[in-house]
């Protein structure tokens, strides 16, 4: 009877907690941290050039990085110098792409997921390796962003501690990366 008692305590216990968080979630005023396109940029630039080889015979590397926010969107634009390397035949080019950005709450990390190739273009592909570089290349670049986050809330301030733990949106306003989360003071 007391084990009863004590399990049904903490089932109240757990639902009103869970009920508080609730209310505060969906009262709470909301604060904002923006980022620019040249911080995030700094921040991605940090990161290039990325490599990723399969079996050591069929490598991508993007390098030169330039973001692209689109006001409304909560997509991150990216261009990049590409280079396909097949054993020892090398063809550059460039990509467009973008992706939805991820977070990570309470690392603070901002990972760029559904990435979507808009456009990709090499030189010095024959006309029997255009196929397989069109239908392989996207897929590796996907593989070469995955694990990197693209930004990072550092929680340098009370700000933006808080921000790591409470972000509800990322949109792009007034041509910057806005973060909101709940602001509890």
């Amino acid at each position: 009877m007391n084990g009863r008692r004590v399990a049904i305590g903490l089932g109240l216990v757990a639902a009103l907690g869970a009920g508080s968080w609730w209310a505060i979630a969906l009262f709470a005023p909301q604060a904002f941290i923006d980022i620019d396109q040249a911080q995030l940029q700094q921040r991605i630039d940090g990161y290039f050039p990325q490599k990723h080889c399969t079996m050591m015979v069929a490598c991508v590397t993007l390098s030169q990085p330039v973001v692209k926010l689109t006001e409304g969107s909560p997509r991150i634009g990216m261009s990049a110098d590409i280079l396909v390397t097949l054993g020892h035949r090398e063809m550059p080019g460039q990509v467009t792409f973008s992706g939805v950005l991820r977070y990570v709450r309470y690392q603070g990390d901002f990972f760029l997921d559904d990435v979507q190739v808009e456009n990709f273009a090499l030189t010095g592909v024959s006309p029997d390796m255009v196929q397989v570089v069109r239908q392989r290349g996207p897929d590796a670049l996907r593989r070469a962003l995955q694990g990197h986050p693209i930004y990072t809330l550092r929680g340098d301030s009370a700000r933006q501690a808080l921000a790591k733990l409470a972000v509800r949106n990322v949109q792009v306003v007034d041509g910057k990366l806005r973060v909101t989360f709940l602001s509890f003071g």
